[in-house]
């Protein structure tokens, strides 16, 4: 057990330190500026979810995150109907050691697919550049949902106007606990 232990700790300590590599560039800014569009929303919702998945494996991970600049992940779930693997690319956010994601599905008012997954099968993989960590999912309270929405905003600032798109349904949030 606690060579499990210290191995998931240095995972921990690889993913940090990769985090700590990303660099914010040009495309970050103009994604930061476009996202908040309708317009920009509704080509990436197309095109992000089949770009990206295949960005993600080219020199571990590094390509995309050198391309977007954003904190971002590849979640691996079973699907909730189906299941069958499913992998959707996320930003994400940190709260300590662990990851918080959020399902705004471009601020269109339904849930993404991941968070029915997440819900019927929580435990789950992430996959952070080259490195892999095993988690267990759980909703946030509406109280935390509120402390940690503001953390999203900053990374990507068109989360704010997929909340004003989605009416009264509010994105689902999720902490991901990573574990051996």
């Amino acid at each position: 057990m606690v060579e499990q232990t210290d191995s998931w700790r240095a995972t921990l300590a690889q993913v940090r330190r990769y985090e700590d590599s990303v660099r914010t560039g040009l495309l970050t800014h103009a994604a930061k500026r476009l996202g908040r569009t309708r317009g920009f929303a509704a080509l990436y919702r197309r095109i992000g979810p089949v770009v990206d998945p295949r960005l993600a494996p080219i020199a571990d991970g590094r390509l995309m995150a050198t391309v977007y600049g954003f904190p971002m992940l590849m979640l691996h779930t079973v699907g909730a109907k189906s299941g069958q693997p499913r992998t959707s690319p996320l930003l994400y956010a940190r709260d300590a050691d662990d990851v918080v994601l959020l399902g705004t599905n471009f601020g269109q008012p339904k849930h993404p697919g991941w968070t029915a997954n997440l819900l019927a099968h929580p435990e789950a993989q992430i996959d952070i550049g080259p490195h892999s960590l095993k988690v267990t999912a759980t909703s946030i309270s509406d109280d935390e949902w509120g402390a940690l929405f503001p953390r999203f905003v900053e990374i990507y600032p068109g989360y704010e106007n997929y909340l004003e798109r989605r009416g009264d349904l509010v994105p689902r949030m999720f902490r991901l606990v990573p574990h051996a």
